[in-house]
């Protein structure tokens, strides 16, 4: 009886990095200290890497036509990711920066306006909560302190992301670092891509004894297609029928019908939360105990 939601895309109507990176921006120019440039070249960086590994990888999208075929493409998307970090890592950006004030910065941010949660959320959770259902925010985001601040608080809501450490450096989260575990040659592991996001689900499941329960997740991209395979039941969250996720399911063989028009399928998509009807999320006495 578990939940797990995707945070930008899938809890926002947009993605929210621009915006986190906008805000260390500020903070360290009210410091005295211009890191557009070196934010810049970070940003670009990534994406002519992430260009290049797209346009390199073999075999090309029209044949990659199985599961494991698009989720073997995905996992090779982490040496990508790994250095993207890197170089956000040196360029110190988010150095000084306290969970506190990343809280503050996400809680703003929703009470301006310039970062929106989509319609239905906050009634989604508040009711499932109430009924039984644990849940949690799995998110590649840099700073889980900034996705609560930007939920709002909710409470019974757990965050699973990165964290920025004091000296800048992002960190990946407890459950995918326990105690005892081994390093690879890159350090702790970071929160980034799809598999990261199945093992930390996977993790969490054992770790509350929930394995064999009920299990629901959320997503709007690609680094969601595991979880979203995995779970008893999947939503993508989409502002239309065309979007990159629904496309890459339908390639590789899911279908995936508008939550309205569903009825047995494991995979439905919708809008917002306002689509996405209670008896979906029924416990029986047994899903209970």
């Amino acid at each position: 009886m578990s939940i797990f939601l995707d945070f930008d895309g899938t809890i926002t109507v947009q993605d929210t990095v621009g915006e986190l990176a906008n805000f260390a921006l500020r903070v360290r120019a009210d410091e005295g200290v211009n890191l557009q440039k070196e934010w810049d070249g970070v940003v670009s960086a990534y994406v002519d890497d992430h260009t290049a590994h797209v346009h390199g990888y073999e075999p090309r999208p029209h044949a990659r036509c199985l599961p494991e075929h698009e989720i073997e493409f995905l996992r090779q998307m982490k040496t990508v990711e790994t250095r993207s970090l890197g170089r956000i890592n040196e360029c110190r950006l988010f150095r000084g920066i306290s969970p506190a004030a990343f809280r503050d910065a996400g809680r703003e941010l929703v009470r301006k306006g310039t970062v929106r949660l989509r319609p239905g959320f906050r009634r989604f959770v508040e009711r499932r909560t109430r009924d039984g259902w644990r849940v949690w925010v799995l998110s590649v985001n840099w700073s889980s302190a900034f996705i609560e601040g930007a939920c709002g608080g909710l409470e019974g809501v757990k965050v699973i992301a990165n964290d920025v450490q004091e000296d800048g450096s992002i960190a990946g989260p407890p459950v995918l670092n326990p105690p005892g575990s081994a390093s690879s040659d890159e350090g702790p592991r970071n929160l980034t891509n799809s598999r990261d996001k199945l093992d930390a689900m996977e993790a969490v499941l054992v770790a509350e004894g929930l394995t064999g329960k009920p299990s629901v997740y959320f997503g709007d991209s690609t680094t969601d297609l595991e979880c979203l395979l995995a779970a008893d039941l999947g939503f993508v969250i989409a502002d239309k029928e065309d979007s990159s996720l629904l496309k890459t399911l339908r390639r590789i063989g899911k279908e995936v019908p508008h939550v309205r028009d569903n009825t047995t399928s494991k995979l439905a998509w919708a809008e917002n939360y306002e689509d996405i009807p209670d008896s979906k999320f029924t416990l029986s006495s047994n899903d209970k105990n």
